[in-house]
């Protein structure tokens, strides 16, 4: 990978250069020294947006309030390629070599494989979390998906207008429906499908990090029935004044030796799951997606002991293009930005 980044302006940062081999690398620092906000720099890179906020909130706060603008610029010694990513009064512009354009397009995106510190709910969190951690893996891959994501929330949004109204036309609420279930139908295969190709190798990548022959799965609940023809017949018989059926009741749990893990897995076990989650994404999106693809770790390691500190860095799927935030480095073989 081999990347040189600046960032000014940007967060706590004023003007700030570091260097990023293509070993694994740990950015160590006190909390507030910046490290979360140069991953989020990178992120923003490759993909177009922060997982953080809006651009304005990114602006560096100053005496009398914000900065005008910031700017990132990040470049890959291995085949010479140099984003620009610039931002003022909300205007954002975004140049790769040295052509410009208002968003990033979509063959200069890169897929990246993100842990931040509230994925660390995604067993004991809500539904939606869930959903929104598999479909921003899926949206990268994918971009249909993310698409259709912002379809159905709309059609859900007025199929349920038309359902609080005390009269609506039979024949409007046809037209929803179909759409309703078409989206419904697409978004919770992928989903389903994905959930499927994670399982073949969740447990394998567990058992790397921890040590131990644990069992470890994921279990795929629809919220409605596989078949778009059968979700219509079940929006057609419901007379509640809310969408019961469809993608947005999705959900998946963890299941641990055969037991739910959010009662059955420790803290130290929750999170070695997780991990093995983002492991096993992380093999999915190079197999697939046939592009380089970056992991960003933040915050990764506050709650492992040594042994499965190791083992998680060992891990062959974090052994190229991984970029881990923590308070202090696990060991001196991997390369070292130290924010102190």
């Amino acid at each position: 990978m081999s990347l040189q980044l600046r960032v000014q302006n940007f967060r706590s940062h004023q003007d700030k250069a570091v260097v990023i081999p293509a070993e694994t690398t740990v950015i160590t620092g006190p909390n507030g020294s910046g490290k979360t906000s140069l991953m989020e720099a990178i992120y923003l890179a490759f993909t177009g947006k922060s997982w953080r906020s809006n651009f304005d909130e990114i602006l560096k706060r100053t005496d009398n309030g914000r900065s005008d603008w910031w700017r990132i610029d990040l470049s890959d010694d291995n085949n010479g390629e140099k984003r620009i990513i610039k931002y003022q009064r909300g205007q954002k512009i975004f140049q790769i070599n040295d052509k410009q354009f208002k968003r990033l397009p979509s063959a200069s995106r890169l897929p990246v494989v993100l842990f931040e510190p509230n994925d660390m709910q995604l067993l004991y969190g809500s539904p939606t979390r869930r959903r929104q951690f598999i479909d921003r893996f899926i949206g990268q891959l994918e971009p249909i998906h993310q698409t259709e994501l912002n379809k159905f929330e709309r059609v859900l949004k007025q199929r349920n207008n038309l359902l609080k109204q005390d009269y609506y036309n039979e024949d409007e609420m046809m037209i929803w429906n179909i759409q309703f279930s078409s989206l419904s139908s697409k978004i919770s295969n992928r989903r389903h499908q994905y959930l499927k190709l994670i399982n073949n190798n969740l447990e394998s990548k567990y058992q790397e990090i921890a040590g131990n022959l644990a069992t470890v799965r994921v279990r795929f609940n629809a919220g409605a029935p596989a078949d778009q023809a059968d979700i219509l017949r079940r929006l057609e018989s419901t007379t509640e004044r809310i969408t019961p059926v469809g993608a947005q009741k999705d959900d998946y749990k963890f299941i641990f030796n055969g037991s739910d893990a959010k009662v059955s897995a420790s803290r130290g076990e929750n999170r070695t799951i997780i991990f093995a989650v983002l492991g096993t994404l992380v093999d999915l999106a190079r197999t697939s997606s046939g592009k380089k693809v970056l992991v960003l770790l933040d915050d990764i390691d506050s709650e492992l002991d040594q042994v499965h500190r190791l083992n998680l860095y060992n891990m062959s799927s974090f052994k190229k293009d991984t970029i881990a935030t923590t308070l202090e480095c696990s060991g001196n073989k991997y390369f070292n930005i130290d924010l102190s």
